[in-house]
């Protein structure tokens, strides 16, 4: 930083030698910062460009459009999140890395929540700054990142890409606890391993506590250890989970169901990451991130003084739904491919694979288990088997019958959505088949949205896989 005091002017961009690298603009109203900025990524083969207000960079990104923007979130002319709303409206696909002098949790999830790539401190850390536009280089779209699969998380449906998109950017936030909201069943605590997975705490302890099956008079000698004559049966020391997962993650699984007296303890250990054991004096460090779940509404246990305020604004803070599987069919047919893999393998069996009519099924079901429920139903489904494919005849009573939501009504139509669907008219035949009727809806479905297939299954109120399957047994081209 010694050479800046040499040169007062505005840097100005100075293409990378060689191949052109990906377009920077960095906005920042301090002069020294964007001429060491400039300097820095300039050096990693990026073509900078700079501005020093939120209407300058305005003008900037709409004539040179960028790939990258640095962005600080306070401007002497405009707040750096709303400039980021524009940007990202602009062009969906920039990648915007926040920077503020004034570090803030609320600010920072509501930048990763506005479709911020990172957010990063002032002073900005050089290293972790080249290291975030190195990942960046080479990438396409980094926002526009696709379901991924594996043990925790299967998803290729816009929902899950979203809790994805947030859980992906504050996995980084080592310290910051993180509250998962959902359905039993929804995946919360494959959510909360993923976390810790992406974090820089992966490698040491993630520890599960379940909050409800732990005895509540035991709950506290688990969570915190005890001493020797800490109570009758207390012959020696013994650490507890938290100091078990010293430098990893705490996961409290249905936190809600905490016992209120205990709940003043966890309140203490989030904010003074420090705890006693149980007939203990020596306040013992913990270096731990905490991680909770639960599928209740807190705001309703504070109001009937089953849970502490205090405690429930202190996790409240960041937070992730779950949604329920109901609002997400799309993933049905990766999760049903990926459990149907594991379970085969498991067992050493044939059955590798599931016919269209009875995915159809599946996918039409309400599922009020959620994701758990698909697993335990897709093992059930290979263990009794009788083929290599399962069919619809294997799947069970319960899964013919709709247990939907009621479907809230549709909005009024404007000038841009498509007509709706025109009855069948009565073509003289007054002995119409199933299949005829169904042919015919689906060809006046498909005229009316001009053969857009996604449309057409919204019109007729089906998933667009079960669109596909029934044109293609009909014989039906949407292209006539």
């Amino acid at each position: 930083m010694s050479n800046l005091s040499c040169n007062t002017s505005e840097p100005v961009s100075r293409p990378h030698p060689g191949k052109p690298g990906k377009k920077v603009l960095i906005v920042d109203d301090e002069f020294l910062i964007r001429y060491s900025l400039q300097n820095l990524i300039e050096r990693e083969g990026f073509a900078v460009i700079t501005a020093d207000s939120g209407l300058h960079a305005l003008q900037q990104f709409e004539e040179e459009k960028p790939e990258i923007v640095i962005l600080d979130i306070r401007l002497p002319d405009s707040n750096g999140l709303a400039l980021l709303k524009t940007m990202k409206e602009i062009s969906p696909s920039v990648t915007v890395v926040m920077v503020t002098a004034c570090p803030d949790i609320q600010s920072s999830v509501e930048a990763i929540k506005m479709g911020a790539f990172d957010y990063l401190d002032k002073p900005i850390d050089f290293e972790k700054l080249i290291g975030i536009m190195n990942s960046l280089k080479h990438e396409e779209h980094p926002q526009d990142k696709k379901g991924r699969s594996g043990d925790s998380l299967i998803f290729t449906s816009d929902a899950m890409k979203e809790v994805y998109r947030v859980t992906e950017r504050l996995a980084n936030k080592a310290d910051v606890t993180l509250l998962v909201l959902g359905d039993s069943g929804t995946g919360k605590s494959f959510l909360c391993k993923t976390v810790h997975e992406l974090s820089s705490r992966k490698g040491r302890p993630f520890v599960e506590i379940g909050c409800s099956t732990i005895p509540d008079h035991l709950i506290e000698s688990e969570l915190f250890g005890y001493e020797k004559g800490a109570f009758t049966d207390a012959k020696g020391s013994k650490k507890g989970l938290i100091e078990m997962a010293e430098g990893g993650t705490v996961f409290l699984d249905e936190i809600g169901d905490m016992p209120y007296a205990m709940q003043s303890k966890v309140l203490g250990l989030i904010e003074e990451r420090k705890f006693r054991r149980v007939g203990g004096l020596q306040q013992i460090n913990a270096d731990v991130r905490i991680l909770a779940a639960t599928n209740k509404n807190l705001h309703d246990l504070v109001q009937e003084g089953k849970f502490r305020l205090d405690l429930y604004y202190r996790l409240n803070v960041v937070t992730i739904e779950m949604p329920p599987l109901r609002r997400r069919q799309e993933d049905i047919p990766l999760l049903v491919d990926h459990y149907l893999k594991h379970f085969c393998t498991k067992y050493v069996c044939q059955t590798t694979s599931i016919t269209m009519p009875a995915l159809e099924v599946l996918q039409n079901y309400s599922w009020p288990g959620n994701v758990r429920e698909l697993r335990n139903l897709v093992e059930k489904l290979v263990i009794m088997a009788k083929s290599d494919k399962i069919g619809v005849d294997d799947l069970p009573p319960n899964v013919f019958t709709s247990n939907q939501a009621p479907v809230p009504p549709k909005p009024p139509m404007d000038a841009a959505a498509p007509p709706p669907a025109q009855p069948v008219e009565k073509t003289g035949n007054n002995n119409l088949s199933l299949k005829v009727l169904e042919e015919e809806s689906i060809r006046a479905a498909l005229k009316a949205t001009k053969g857009n297939q996604r449309e057409a299954a919204k019109l007729l109120d089906i998933t667009r896989d079960t669109l596909r399957y029934r044109m293609k047994k009909l014989g039906i081209d949407s292209s006539r």
